[in-house]
C-alpha cells in the first residue's frame, strides 16, 4: 500500500501533468520564467480544524519560483520558499506533559503561564496558475491552487513564566527557549491557493502581487501526552515577486 505522502506526490505530478497538456500559443506568455519572493503575514495552530489555540503570530516567507506558461491563461508553477509557523501565548500544556520539568517548579512557586511556538519550514507548493481574462497589458490577474510539501527542520519553543509571591503576585520575571523539534513532525502536507496579479513593465521584468492561503492537512504535532493533541497550522501572506 502507498503512504499518504507517496499518494499525494503521485497526484501532484499527474495533476501537474494533465495541466500542462495544452498546446503552447505562439506569444509571449508561453515561456518559462523564474524569479524571487518575500512576503509576510499571520499563522496559527488550530486543533482538529475546529478552533484556534492560543493567539496569532507574525511571520514572513522567502524564496523562489518556477513558472512554465503553455498559453495565456494556464501556467504550472513551483515555488521553494522558507517559512515559519506556529502560534503565541498558547497553553504549555500543548508541549509539556503535566510531570514535565519544564511546566515549573511548585516548591520555588514558579510556573510556566504560557509559550509561544515557531516552527522554522521549508515548503515547496506545486500548483496550477489560472490567468483571469483582461484586456489590459500591464494587469494581469490570477488564482493559484494545489498541494504544498513542508519540511519542518526546527522548533523552538519561549516559555514565560510566573514567580508566585505574596509580596508580588502574578508578576511575569523569566522567560526562556526550549528546543522542541522532536515534538513536531518533520514532514507535513497542505492545500496551498492565493490570488494575486502580475505587473508587466517590460518584456521580460515582471512584478507579482499577491495573496496567499495554506491550510496544514496533517498534524504538526509528534507529541502525544498533551493537552492538544493533533493540532495544525494556518497561514495567510501577502507577498511582491519578481520574475525575469
Amino acid at each position: 500500500m502507498m503512504s499518504t505522502k507517496a499518494k499525494m506526490l503521485w497526484f501532484s505530478i499527474v495533476f501537474l501533468l494533465f495541466v500542462t497538456n495544452p498546446v503552447k500559443a505562439a506569444n509571449d506568455s508561453t515561456d518559462f520564467r523564474f524569479g524571487f519572493k518575500v512576503g509576510s503575514g499571520i499563522t496559527y495552530l488550530t486543533h482538529h480544524h475546529l478552533y484556534m489555540l492560543g493567539k496569532s503570530k507574525v511571520t514572513f516567507t522567502l524564496g523562489f519560483l518556477g513558472e512554465y506558461h503553455l498559453n495565456d491563461w494556464l501556467a504550472a508553477r513551483m515555488s521553494v520558499e522558507y517559512t515559519h509557523k506556529g502560534g503565541g501565548f498558547l497553553d504549555p500544556r500543548i508541549l509539556y506533559a503535566k510531570d514535565d520539568p519544564m511546566m515549573g517548579i511548585p516548591q520555588l512557586h514558579k510556573t510556566l503561564y504560557a509559550t509561544n511556538l515557531t516552527i522554522h519550514t521549508i515548503e515547496i507548493p506545486v500548483t496550477a496558475k489560472f490567468m483571469f481574462p483582461v484586456k489590459s497589458n500591464t494587469l494581469r490577474p490570477f488564482f493559484v491552487a494545489g498541494p504544498s510539501f513542508g519540511y519542518n527542520f526546527h522548533a523552538r519553543a519561549d516559555n514565560y513564566y510566573l514567580w508566585e509571591f505574596d509580596q508580588a503576585p502574578n508578576d511575569l520575571l523569566d522567560e526562556t527557549s526550549d528546543f522542541v523539534t522532536d515534538k513536531i513532525k518533520s514532514w507535513n502536507i497542505s492545500v496551498y491557493s492565493g490570488i494575486g496579479t502580475e505587473i508587466h513593465t517590460s518584456k521580460r521584468l515582471i512584478y507579482e502581487i499577491g495573496l496567499n492561503f495554506r491550510l496544514g492537512m496533517t498534524y504538526e504535532d509528534d507529541f502525544f501526552y498533551t493537552l492538544y493533541h493533533k493540532y495544525s497550522s494556518i497561514s495567510t501572506l501577502v507577498y511582491i515577486a519578481l520574475k525575469f
